[in-house]
């Protein structure tokens, strides 16, 4: 007897999901919002203005979530055959094009006033197409990036209404779709479908006009009390740009490193969001105070020490253990010891809002740490290299090569320099009683070894020594 061959299910009338296309429209989908995901972190560091470079970083992390949550969907519904994850490469040619325009402002509006516009009349013209029991989970992926996207086309920020730039990507996003959604004869690996980058940043942009320190010099040199209005504005916009920097080199990490996981984009994009809402919450405090940024020194000091290094191959996978290192493991992780102390110190002279706001920081700080932490091992292990003595080496570098530009700047002015001096060994200003110490418990939940723990010890950043890290009596 021969068994029947069971007939094809995708010949079913009406096709075999709940609207004819569903699977190839939800990669198509998937492919447009990563690409645009993609754009947005190469173009960050070249915006100069401030409020389209964080408009532009506060897209990032919706856009990995949407893209990740409709890659999940397809993938089931392929009955988890990644194999079968396809999609046309035309669908994204116009984000391509994009990536190589001239003008931030063009691929701000590109993104948020262009394919942010396109994928919210998609994802909207998907929704009525939906069996609400069929789709239930999919249609709360599909509401939910409804929802994001209107409010990235509230109007409230650049690029969010139409623009010349933005239209004519909406269009050529429109055309590309409509030619590339019949035919699946060129389709590629999804993961495959975006490219490489088409570029290197050592410098990140800044607005033109503003002030810049001198190579070497302290952008807030603390000569005064914390109470006065100078060391309040100095330090919050130095922490905007600390802020800028972290999440500046984030974005090339993931731009220069397309072939990563999309787990490991999706945990650099909420890594990114924090810092742009860090950066956005420092920037309202100055203006809650009545300071005036364009008044105040801007840099992108860590940024620039951490983007490349000569020990390692331009664009290579040691050149991102290495920023991922400096940055998350080394700088962070610094900021989990000495969080407490400024937020204290804050407390101590009343300026509960400064306090307020550092508190929440010090939060994200463990994550930043941990999701660095894991980063690094996973890239230490698939590439042959030891954590422990990478993060050793790039210290050194890092620190060295500031050291160096510092030595000059002191050198080259001697009276200058014996001011800063006296200010940097002096007496605190406010006589403050708190020290940092290496914050062992809180470094151990953000799964710092102990080994790892008196390797900063070590370095000698913090006066106070944990107990934790004394041997055990007897």
């Amino acid at each position: 007897m021969t068994e029947a061959v069971a007939p094809d299910r995708a010949a079913r009338p009406g096709g075999r999901w709940s609207t004819p296309g569903l699977v190839d429209e939800l990669l198509d989908l998937a492919a447009v919002e990563r690409a645009a995901v993609h754009v947005a972190m190469g173009w960050v560091p070249k915006v100069p203005e401030l409020d389209d470079k964080l408009a532009l970083a506060a897209t990032i992390e919706d856009g990995m979530v949407r893209a990740v949550g409709l890659r999940q969907q397809a993938l089931t519904l392929l009955e988890r055959d990644d194999e079968a994850l396809t999609v046309d490469p035309a669908v994204v040619v116009p984000l391509r094009r994009l990536d190589v325009a001239a003008a931030p402002d063009v691929v701000v509006d590109g993104v948020i006033g262009g394919a942010h516009r396109f994928l919210l009349a998609r994802h909207r013209a998907l929704s009525t197409r939906l069996d609400p029991l069929y789709d239930a989970r999919l249609l709360t992926v599909v509401r939910s990036a409804i929802d994001a996207l209107e409010r990235s086309m509230s109007g409230a920020g650049p690029g969010a209404g139409p623009s010349p730039s933005g239209d004519e990507v909406l269009a050529a996003l429109g055309r590309s779709w409509s030619t590339a959604s019949g035919d699946r004869a060129s389709a590629v690996a999804l993961d495959e479908a975006l490219w490489g980058p088409v570029d290197r940043v050592p410098v990140p942009a800044r607005p033109s006009g503003r002030p810049r320190p001198e190579a070497g010099a302290r952008a807030h040199l603390r000569s005064m009390s914390r109470l006065e209005h100078d060391d309040i504005a100095g330090e919050l916009n130095d922490n905007v740009m600390a802020e800028l920097s972290a999440l500046e080199l984030l974005c090339r990490c993931s731009y220069e490193h397309p072939e990563l996981p999309w787990s490991s984009h999706l945990a650099l994009a909420r890594h990114i969001a924090d810092e742009e809402r860090h950066a956005a919450i420092f920037r309202r405090l100055l203006v809650e105070r009545g300071y005036d940024e364009g008044e105040l020194l801007q840099h992108g000091a860590n940024y620039e020490f951490a983007y490349e290094f000569p020990e390692c191959e331009p664009g290579s996978a040691h050149e991102l253990v290495w920023r991922l290192l400096i940055l998350c493991t080394v700088l962070e992780a610094l900021a989990i010891d000495k969080l407490p102390v400024e937020i204290a110190s804050r407390d101590w002279l009343g300026q509960s809002d400064i306090a307020r706001f550092l508190d929440y920081i010090s939060t994200d700080e463990l994550f930043h740490t941990e999701n660095g932490l894991r980063l690094t091992r996973q890239l230490c292990e698939q590439h042959g290299l030891h954590p422990m003595l990478e993060r050793e080496r790039v210290h050194g570098r890092f620190f060295g090569r500031q050291y160096a530009v510092r030595a000059a700047y002191l050198q080259a002015d001697p009276e200058r320099a014996a001011r800063e001096i006296e200010i940097l060994e002096g007496r605190d200003p406010d006589d403050m009683p708190f020290t940092s110490r290496t914050e062992v418990d809180l470094r151990r939940r953000a799964s710092f070894t102990d080994e790892e723990c008196e390797q900063v010890e070590r370095w000698g950043y913090n006066p106070r020594r944990h107990p934790a890290l004394d041997p055990a009596p007897g």
